[in-house]
């Protein structure tokens, strides 16, 4: 229903979008039938365009702000260059995912408490199901 969607996202204040910034096919929503009540949501916003399979833009922002925390901690050159690659294939389950949740276990353990925490905080909402299990256990 047009009349209860946001102008703006009420989590971090950013314009929202309706459609894929790449293709323009409409994101799925929640889907509301008159007279059923449905207590709580489980509704997660996707992470990919269903119909290109392009990120939408929340998942590319949690994936260079992961990035970034990670560079803070001094990781540099092919061990940060591989870390991108696999943040990128964490947010799709793919036959990757297993080996880059290994080396994602690997770095997180080099960067110490405080930046895994916030790392895991960033992206724990756009890694696949797959890659949650893997590395967090959840």
């Amino acid at each position: 229903m047009p009349e209860l969607q946001e102008k703006f996202c009420s989590k971090c204040g950013e314009v929202t979008i309706m459609e894929c910034l790449s293709c323009v096919t409409p994101i799925r929503g929640e889907f509301e039938t008159e007279g059923v009540l449905i207590l709580g949501s489980g509704y997660t916003a996707p992470a990919f365009c269903y119909t290109c399979g392009k990120p939408f833009p929340w998942t590319q922002k949690r994936v260079k702000a992961a990035i970034e925390l990670v560079q803070a901690a001094d990781i540099e050159g092919q061990e940060l260059a591989q870390f991108e690659r696999d943040v990128q294939s964490l947010t799709k389950d793919s036959s990757e995912t297993t080996i880059a949740s290994i080396r994602f276990k690997k770095i997180m353990g080099k960067v110490g408490s405080s930046i895994a925490g916030g790392v895991k905080d960033i992206l724990v909402d756009v890694v696949s199901e797959a890659a949650k299990k893997a590395i967090w256990g959840i």
